[in-house]
């Protein structure tokens, strides 16, 4: 995600040029490097891509603090602690749903605006760049909303179940849930937690990567510099 800094950097000062109106006449002809266009589609593009990605990155950080929380509830009962353990567990993991869940609804909100302001622009390649990384934004988000339902649902199973009546042996399974295949025994692998996040990461930084070369083909203009004048 390294890329996504200096997008950002990039594409949040999508402003008009200084009027030369501003510049004395005599002053000496400053060289422009690169001279950041303003338009409807480059501003759309600015606006709603880091508007749905600056809070779908915040959710992986999110995200990252749950897989501990799992990685807690895997462990759960191989100390006799247990119950203390499974309610801090539970509370963490509840504050990281509710941080999710929050989130979703202006997330996707972005992204259809991000879609539609394709239409902005008339060039059919600079509209298919941004068709591009919002559905790979969509994708990425798609995966989000479904590990936050999938959270959700097992937090809301958390406040039901009746620990304080339980009484599981060590390390919580009995002999022959023992000789089940580690993956049985993992929530992580029944959320499938992995995997989607594998593909968060991949599709955001495709929406990046994509985004980034609209910018450069459509925001941006590179102009020489004025010769400086002999003495």
């Amino acid at each position: 995600m390294l890329i996504f800094n200096l997008f950002a950097a990039l594409i949040a000062v999508v402003v008009p040029p200084p009027s030369p109106s501003a510049t004395s006449a005599s002053a000496r002809p400053l060289k422009t490097i690169i001279t950041v266009i303003s338009t409807p589609y480059c501003n759309s593009l600015a606006n709603h891509f880091n508007a749905a990605l600056v809070p779908m990155l915040g959710n992986d950080r999110t995200l990252d603090g749950a897989s501990v929380q799992l990685d807690n509830l895997n462990e759960l009962f191989n100390e006799p602690n247990y119950e203390q353990r499974f309610l801090q567990v539970r509370d963490r993991l509840g504050k990281q749903v509710t941080a999710l869940m929050t989130s979703l609804d202006a997330i996707q909100s972005e992204i259809n605006q991000l879609r539609d302001g394709s239409r902005l622009s008339s060039d059919p390649q600079a509209q298919a760049q941004v068709h591009q990384a919002a559905a790979d934004l969509q994708t990425a988000y798609d995966k989000q909303r479904q590990l936050s339902i999938d959270l959700q649902g097992m937090y809301q199973a958390m406040l039901r179940y009746p620990i304080q009546r339980v009484h599981p042996a060590l390390g919580g399974f009995s002999p022959s849930e023992m000789a089940l295949p580690a993956d049985a025994k993992d929530v992580k692998s029944y959320l499938k937690f992995n995997s989607q996040r594998a593909t968060i990461d991949d599709h955001e930084d495709k929406a990046v990567d994509i985004a980034y070369t609209a910018v450069q083909a459509n925001c941006l203009t590179k102009s020489s510099a004025s010769p400086s004048p002999h003495p």
